[in-house]
């Protein structure tokens, strides 16, 4: 499970008792966007008992800044304590990929409002930024995620390992071994290209064994094979 949380303070800054755990609960790890859908949903809760919470929410290309062709609704609001809401996410029309999965990012930036006894003092906030990866998904596509996933091919070329994924679907890795040395640093591999991972050194073995992580954002079983001849 993959989520980047990013934490700014605000000045003035003197004294606070915070758990973001008592915020706003994501309800996904990651969102699958079927394109024969005409939109997906992604659910907020407050868990606060006594603050709201200011919600605001976009997409984007990969880069941080370039925005994604999706229109989130809405876009920026206010979620009481103890109440629910979805964000709706529609496609814009913009032409995409028929032929592959295309990734982008969803972003949820959550801020908590002030306790009323807190307005004369010098109180310390802090503003989450939740990022997930948004899947689009084409209708269509030859295979499913975990034939994907199953189909992997490795090589070694010194400490470099090539993970190639000939499949339509992207492919995030739980975990990646060779031999018996874990390789920690193992993220994703696009769909149709390679991607080179450095593997510690004095790696030994020729078995390389996987779990990717599925639609639903637990573990795949687990998958081996021996690596390639270069």
């Amino acid at each position: 499970m993959r989520i980047f949380t990013q934490i700014l303070f605000l000045l003035p800054v003197f004294l606070t008792s915070f758990s973001h755990a008592e915020g706003i609960q994501i309800g996904r790890t990651r969102l699958i966007y079927d394109a024969t859908k005409k939109e997906i949903s992604l659910p907020l809760v407050n868990n606060d008992s006594i603050l709201p919470w200011l919600i605001q929410s976009w997409t984007d290309t990969g880069d941080g800044k370039t925005r994604g062709p999706f229109i989130v609704t809405p876009p920026l609001f206010r979620l009481d304590p103890q109440k629910e809401q979805s964000l709706r996410i529609a496609w814009n029309g913009t032409a995409l990929p028929d032929n592959k999965e295309s990734l982008f990012y969803m972003n949820v930036r959550t801020i908590p409002a002030t306790a009323k006894e807190d307005d004369d003092k010098n109180v310390l906030r802090l503003i989450y930024k939740t990022r997930l990866k948004l899947f689009w998904r084409p209708a269509g596509l030859a295979g499913t995620p975990v034939e994907t996933c199953k189909n992997l091919r490795f090589s070694l070329n010194g400490r470099q390992l090539t993970v190639s994924n000939q499949g339509a679907f992207h492919i995030t890795f739980d975990s990646l071994q060779l031999g018996t040395t874990r390789i920690d640093k193992a993220d994703m591999v696009s769909p149709q290209s390679n991607t080179l991972i450095l593997v510690p050194e004095n790696t030994t073995g020729t078995l390389v064994s996987w779990r990717c992580i599925t639609d639903y954002g637990n573990a795949s079983d687990k998958f081996s094979t021996t690596l390639a001849q270069d």
